[in-house]
């Protein structure tokens, strides 16, 4: 998969080739002091290129496809949780078996901001190397958790 990333004030944006919004990854910027500085520090770790070792990773997790302003039957609500909850397995196999083989420290689910009905997975990853706040290093760093992603088809 070919991905894209773009900066967005203190995150990132990671695409997928159909330039869709694939994930958000927000650095660790570590211990800034003083707090009434972080953000002008911030900025000077990104222009300067900093290293990093770790960030949270935010993505979609599973949507359940029950909009508002329709009528479901029993059955087809039913299908649509069991779909729901077999993709929230694979997410829940994939950070326990493997999750340290990715980087993964910890996982949170919780409500996307974006969609009532998507719940979105908040990863926190650590990297096995320091990573330079530059675009194109978090990108092939946070592309070797997103390929396998692809593979088991939770993107």
């Amino acid at each position: 998969m070919r991905w894209s990333i773009e900066q967005e004030e203190y995150y990132f944006k990671i695409y997928d080739e159909d330039k869709n919004v694939v994930a958000y990854f927000q650095p660790d910027y570590g211990q800034i002091e003083p707090r009434e500085r972080e953000y002008e520090i911030i900025e000077r770790m990104l222009k300067s290129g900093d290293t990093i070792t770790s960030g949270l990773l935010y993505m979609p997790m599973v949507k359940f496809n029950i909009r508002d302003d329709a009528d479901y039957s029993i059955d087809e609500i039913i299908t649509s949780i069991e779909t729901a909850l077999a993709r929230i397995r694979q997410w829940r196999e994939l950070i326990g078996a493997d999750g340290s083989d990715y980087g993964i420290e910890h996982a949170w689910v919780r409500r996307a901001h974006t969609d009532y009905d998507m719940l979105a997975i908040l990863l926190v990853v650590r990297f096995n190397r320091q990573v330079r706040l530059f675009k194109k290093d978090i990108l092939d760093t946070v592309s070797k958790l997103l390929e396998p992603l692809v593979e088991k088809g939770l993107i």
